[in-house]
């Protein structure tokens, strides 16, 4: 397509030359041809690439109820052309909690085509959820700062003297148990002396009524075999008394420890770990309120920028969808093209382009902004690769719409002020020098140039020709017996049987 394009350029500038060319005689050779001249002028030489693209807005914003706005599409964050905004409308919301809300529609201002300024109210739904739950996280809130006050500043006199309470109670406990103990020994060993003595006291009897009759005995060892069996048992009972007695004492001991410890633990400052969480709590908290109070403010839809709505799916009455309730595009409008990987490397951010909007005709001057380093895709037949290329408008009529077809043509480079030549006039190439045939009073004449910028239209002359020299861009078949003059039209019905150029090898 590019080569097409050059051609019919090459063709052009034939034309044009010819406006301004002088043609000799063609009845005064015998070789049938005549020089086609051109004039050396001082004036600007461009190069320019073109390829076809599609207007887009250089960004659209999403608007939910209880969100900050979403970029749907941006034409600094796609790769060249705008977004499915249908598709996009899917995504969650960029606001906690908000996705969990009802929101109620109460009224919609917005319009699909319509015009607005920056802070226009384009729709407002009940908030009535959405201030249960700021209400909730501001609780929340609450409780984790009064813990984080209270481990950064330690106990209050209150929370110490409870403790301390709870370690006397303990001691008191303590003591109780010593005493008791104390008294239940005391007891313990009269008891078992009073059940010792009973049989001391039944030995002796027996022992003295050794010489008593047979049945004095008999009552004497049963007595003393009574004595001894209830001081069996007197021990026993004394035995688990006192075990009971010393269980008390250990059991009130350690009470008294974890008293002690506890009132330890509860006078101690936290520990900077607990600190740390408390701290990450409230931090946790307060971002939670922010959101909450950010979705209670977003219960009406303002519009975040001057632009254009292009859709609108809420209606007054029924719930909010969970997708965008608006979209805005916003200016200014952009070009998104593809230019082959062959015109790539000539395009720069900054450079000077021109926007032809087919559908009304207009050309509009922009700006190129942005080279997507990434092939956005390549040819099935001819293997070209494209990239894709935006360009902002400046200054674009209403007219222009997001999805129109262009033509966009940027300036590679430029050079202004300079003496030029048609390029047709060029002989020769790069690597072996470049000259032109100028006219002379004695003739055609072959002169070797220095040149600079050579585009398909103009070549730059730098050296070796004045300006209005004129050089030969071409040749003209003659027909015998005719004479014609002019300044080159007609190419068919007057006699100029043939055109060529004489370029040479421009070496692009």
């Amino acid at each position: 397509m590019k080569l097409k394009l050059a051609a019919l350029g090459l063709i052009v500038l034939g034309l044009g030359a010819g406006a301004f060319a002088m043609v000799g005689p063609i009845w005064a050779s015998n070789s049938g041809s005549n020089y086609i001249y051109a004039q050396a002028t001082t004036g600007a030489v461009s190069a320019q690439s073109v390829a076809t693209g599609t207007i887009a807005a250089s960004m659209v914003y999403g608007l939910k109820f209880g969100a900050t706005p979403d970029v749907v599409s941006s034409a600094g964050t796609t790769s060249g052309s705008s977004s499915n905004s249908s598709a996009a409308n899917n995504s969650s919301s960029n606001s906690s909690g908000a996705a969990a809300v009802t929101w109620p529609v109460k009224t919609v201002s917005a319009s699909v085509g319509q015009t607005v300024k920056k802070g226009d109210v384009l729709a407002a739904a009940d908030d009535s959820a959405a201030q249960l739950q700021l209400t909730s996280a501001q609780a929340t809130q609450a409780s984790a700062q009064a813990k984080l006050a209270t481990d950064q500043g330690g106990p209050n006199g209150t929370v110490i003297a409870q403790a301390h309470d709870s370690v006397n109670q303990a001691q008191n406990g303590l003591n109780q148990a010593i005493a008791n103990q104390k008294l239940t020994n005391q007891q313990n060993a009269l008891t078992l002396s009073q059940a010792q003595s009973a049989v001391t006291t039944a030995q002796a009897k027996l022992t003295a009524d050794a010489a008593a009759p047979q049945p004095t005995i008999d009552q004497d060892q049963a007595a003393l075999a009574q004595a001894q069996a209830s001081l069996a048992s007197t021990q026993l009972k004394v035995d688990q008394s006192n075990q009971q007695a010393a269980q008390q004492v250990t059991s009130a001991q350690l009470q008294v420890s974890s008293a002690q410890h506890q009132y330890d633990l509860k006078v101690a400052p936290a520990a900077s770990a607990t600190v740390l969480a408390d701290q990450a709590q409230v931090a946790s908290a307060q971002a939670a309120v922010a959101s909450a109070q950010a979705a209670v403010a977003a219960a009406t839809i303002e519009a975040p920028s001057d632009g254009l709505i292009v859709a609108v799916n809420v209606i007054a009455g029924v719930n909010a969808p969970s997708g965008y309730a608006i979209e805005e595009s916003v200016s200014p409008m952009v070009a998104n093209a593809s230019f082959a990987e062959s015109a790539v490397a000539s395009l720069k951010v900054g450079q000077a382009a021109t926007v032809a909007v087919t559908a009304t005709n207009k050309t509009v001057n922009g700006t190129l902004t942005q080279i997507v380093p990434v092939a956005s895709s390549a040819g099935s037949s001819s293997g070209v690769v494209s990239y894709t290329v935006t360009v902002t408008l400046t200054d674009p009529p209403a007219t222009v719409l997001s999805g129109m077809s262009a033509v966009v043509t940027v300036t590679t480079s430029s050079v202004a002020n300079t003496l030029r030549i048609p390029a047709t006039a060029l002989q020769g190439s790069a690597a072996t020098g470049y000259s032109v045939q100028v006219k002379g009073s004695g003739g055609v004449t072959t002169q070797a140039v220095e040149v600079g910028l050579i585009t398909t239209s103009y070549a730059q002359i730098t050296n070796g020709i004045a300006e209005g020299q004129e050089v030969v861009v071409g040749t003209t078949a003659a027909r015998t017996g005719t004479t014609t003059t002019g300044a080159g039209t007609g190419l068919g019905g007057n006699g100029l049987g043939g055109l060529t150029g004489g370029a040479g090898g421009l070496g692009r």
